[in-house]
């Protein structure tokens, strides 16, 4: 009987140091991708610094006037690219703005909830969620724009505790 159990223990450590070089992974081929089109163009644009401007300024959204600011890093972060698009979330998935959609983006319709559905379950905002490396790629089409997109998403913030998620994409 105490053969087993201690034939048991190389097995058990090696199984947890397993599960946590998995953890500190990115998902499968991201790091990658992040190199080669279309990928590398939007994480030129998604650098470390434009990501904590943004962690920054969707920490501080508490009004309006505060909410106007996170809008207009957006709106000029998606100019960067053609037809780019910036959707920022919270770490629930709740849209706090998508420059797709214009007038919709205001303080008290985010407050409400209503700007866009929750994005919870989109790969790319969900990959940048769980893995430790922060970042999520996806290419699909878009339920909101109707044409197909290549998304980047980038975490704002340490694995569980962030303020959400930015995610960059375009047509």
């Amino acid at each position: 009987m105490k053969m087993r159990k201690i034939s048991l223990l190389p097995v058990l450590f090696v199984l947890f140091i397993i599960s946590f070089n998995a953890m500190a992974a990115c998902a499968p081929q991201v790091q990658t991708k992040l190199t080669a089109p279309p990928y590398d163009m939007l994480n030129a644009v998604l650098t470390p610094a434009k990501v904590t401007s943004f962690k920054n300024k969707l920490s501080a959204v508490k009004d309006q006037s505060t909410y106007h600011v996170l809008l207009n890093e957006a709106k000029a972060t998606a100019t960067t690219i053609a037809n780019g698009r910036i959707v920022v979330t919270l770490p629930d998935g709740t849209v706090v703005v998508d420059t797709a959609k214009g007038t919709a983006n205001t303080y008290d319709k985010f407050d409400a909830k209503i700007i866009n559905e929750n994005h919870n379950t989109r790969v790319s905002i969900l990959a940048a969620q769980i893995y430790d490396c922060g970042i999520g790629l996806e290419s699909k089409t878009s339920s909101t724009t109707g044409a197909k997109e290549v998304y980047l998403a980038k975490r704002l913030g340490a694995y569980l505790d962030s303020a959400g998620t930015v995610r960059l994409s375009h047509k």
